[in-house]
């Protein structure tokens, strides 16, 4: 198994055909089905159900086909690095951020980072703190931005900033007036819409207390959460930085009142892991500039 052949198997993939990734790859189609078929030889297994049309995937060929995009991606960014080191700059940073962080807190740190280090380049992946996480390890990239809880094995962590919690919907839930902390078991009986991964954290504390929520939505994107308590649909529960997301005038926020509910924002990666200068660079640089605020 080489580059080539990987590249080959994607283009096909990605094409729907061997006629148009030849085309596309600009060889005959004699020798790219040949590379084809030693792939599959090596394998041991049959990545393509071949039609009369269009060749579709089997679930070998899915998996390998998501592998297959993860290596080229590496070999493309560790050819763009060495490019970037002799033309003389100083680098790719390859980070990824959960989106509650990436379209809020991190965009005022990314934007004074490239100004002090105007050479440097950047790669941002978003997504979940589990997806994100999951890129780390895998070696996809090199930095993680993401929200405590999570388990840290084999992750060296830095706090960034800790926020508390916030309610928000429109103002007809907090009538007559929004107080300016609310207590935890005040807002069982509003239309609850959660981040999931803070349910497990609020189900514990109320049935501390003895009591239960009362969820309309349950989604993976704080973003998501704070759109639809900005339609007025319910009551969302979202860390601080994520309220100036809201757009609505009629939408309100209190602080819970919950001493022991928090979101950390963490810097995170691998103990053992390769950093490049920039991402050394980068870890170096932004705890102090994220302690400005």
């Amino acid at each position: 198994m080489n580059l080539k052949q990987l590249r080959y198997f994607t283009a096909v993939v990605e094409m729907g055909s061997i006629s148009g990734a030849a085309r596309t790859l600009h060889i005959s189609q004699p020798p790219l089905s040949a590379q084809l078929h030693q792939l599959e030889e090596e394998l041991g297994c049959p990545l393509f159900e071949r039609g009369p049309r269009r060749i579709k995937l089997t679930q070998p060929g899915r998996l390998f086909y998501e592998r297959a995009r993860t290596i080229l991606s590496l070999c493309d960014a560790a050819e763009r690095e060495v490019q970037d080191a002799i033309e003389g700059v100083q680098g790719t940073l390859r980070l990824g951020a959960v989106s509650s962080v990436s379209s809020t807190a991190l965009i005022p740190w990314l934007t004074d980072f490239l100004k002090t280090y105007p050479r440097a380049h950047l790669e941002l992946f978003e997504g979940n703190t589990y997806e994100i996480l999951e890129q780390l390890r895998a070696g996809f990239i090199e930095i993680a931005i993401v929200r405590t809880p999570f388990v840290e094995s084999g992750l060296c962590c830095l706090p960034l900033q800790k926020e508390s919690l916030f309610a928000v919907g429109n103002a007809r839930f907090f009538a007559p007036a929004p107080p300016a902390r609310i207590p935890l078991s005040e807002l069982c009986t509003r239309p609850l819409l959660l981040y999931r991964r803070w349910e497990q954290v609020l189900q514990e504390r109320l049935r501390a207390q003895h009591q239960h929520m009362s969820v309309l939505c349950k989604c993976d994107d704080a973003r998501t959460v704070l759109y639809l308590a900005d339609q007025g649909l319910g009551v969302g529960i979202v860390p601080q930085s994520a309220l100036s997301l809201c757009k609505n005038p009629e939408t309100v926020s209190c602080e819970i009142d919950e001493p022991s509910l928090f979101s950390d924002i963490v810097l995170a990666y691998g103990e053992a892991a390769y950093l490049s200068p920039i991402s050394q660079i980068f870890i170096d640089y932004l705890p102090k500039r994220a302690a400005l605020h």
